[in-house]
């Protein structure tokens, strides 16, 4: 953070509190790809430490998503449940910061790396329990009525079609060439949907390991909630069962519990009987959604928008993974 940016802080901070603060230390914490993260701990004018997160928007970022989204997911749980920070205030305008943000309590735990196996010894068990049990408490989570108007706004149905139909047009505007294995997922999804949900839940949207903070054998956060939205519970599922986040340990999805055991987890918290033909739909879609996520973050890269380095590694080992997701999925269906 820029010196003029820590001065605009500490100055709407003393404002919106109503006292006097001083800095003691600011960290920007990296790693993600659509928001820049910000470490803060102040002390206030009776010498009382004050430990905060910021979410500052960026002008081009890997997901492209409204800061407004993530606030009102967060608020959507506050205590529920489902462990997320406590939330301090939201701007979607550029004044007092520069850019829109969201300001939260410091959640105590750190973050994984979702390409480390054994990251979670000796508590891959335990986590594993409540990693799958807190999936399956945002799925029953009945949403608030404002909050989910707010969401629903002009969504159209079915939930399968419109987040494929996204994805599917960000992967068309964004590639530099066709994909034939892509392609041939693309096609798939559309000429065998899944059931419509009965169930409308707040999804998640980037459910999985490294999305969630922990200390030993206690999950105390979910975290980077930017692309909810409300549809199928399964979308979450789908995701966070997916090779991609344990490929170095496939049959303990997350590198956590084995993949049977996960599953039941979720059912028996969700209160949801999972159709297997539907929860592989939605694993497939994960992967062409992923891809779409990949191919972006090339298109940031190459076109000079976003040179972070995380969006020429995405564009590169992700995308192979991702590839490779789709052609099993289609050979265990030809």
């Amino acid at each position: 953070m820029s010196k003029d940016l820590t001065s605009a802080f500490l100055s709407y901070y003393s404002e919106f509190q109503k006292k006097e603060y001083s800095l003691i230390s600011l960290e920007r914490i990296f790693g993600g790809a659509s928001r820049e993260t910000y470490k803060i701990i102040l002390n206030d004018d009776s010498n009382k430490k004050e430990r905060l997160i910021l979410r500052l928007s960026q002008d081009s970022s890997l997901i492209e998503t409204e800061q407004r989204t993530e606030y009102l997911a967060y608020s959507a749980f506050q205590e529920s449940n489902v462990p997320v920070p406590v939330l301090i205030d939201m701007s979607e305008e550029n004044t007092e910061l520069g850019a829109p943000f969201m300001l939260m309590r410091e959640l105590n735990g750190e973050a994984a790396s979702p390409f480390t196996p054994n990251i979670y010894a000796p508590h891959e068990n335990e986590l594993g329990e409540q990693f799958w049990s807190i999936l399956g408490e945002i799925a029953k989570k009945k949403i608030d009525s404002d909050i989910y108007e707010d969401f629903i706004g002009e969504t159209e149905r079915p939930f399968w079609k419109n987040e494929l139909d996204k994805w599917v047009k960000i992967i068309h505007e964004d590639s530099i060439g066709i994909e034939p294995i892509l392609e041939a997922g693309i096609r798939h999804l559309y000429k065998y949907p899944p059931n419509e949900s009965e169930i409308i839940s707040m999804v998640h949207g980037d459910y999985r390991s490294g999305n969630f903070l922990y200390a030993e054998n206690k999950i105390t956060g979910i975290l980077d909630w930017e692309m909810a939205h409300l549809g199928d519970p399964l979308e979450d599922l789908g995701w966070a069962l997916s090779p991609i986040w344990s490929w170095q340990d496939k049959e303990r999805p997350a590198y956590l519990v084995k993949r049977e055991d996960a599953i039941s987890i979720w059912e028996a918290t969700s209160d949801i009987s999972l159709n297997k033909d539907d929860l592989q739909w939605w694993e497939l879609f994960a992967a062409i959604k992923g891809m779409a996520i990949w191919i972006s973050a090339g298109n940031e890269f190459k076109s000079g928008k976003n040179i972070d380095p995380i969006n020429l590694f995405s564009a590169w080992i992700p995308g192979d993974i991702h590839l490779e997701i789709i052609l099993d999925i289609l050979e265990r269906n030809t």
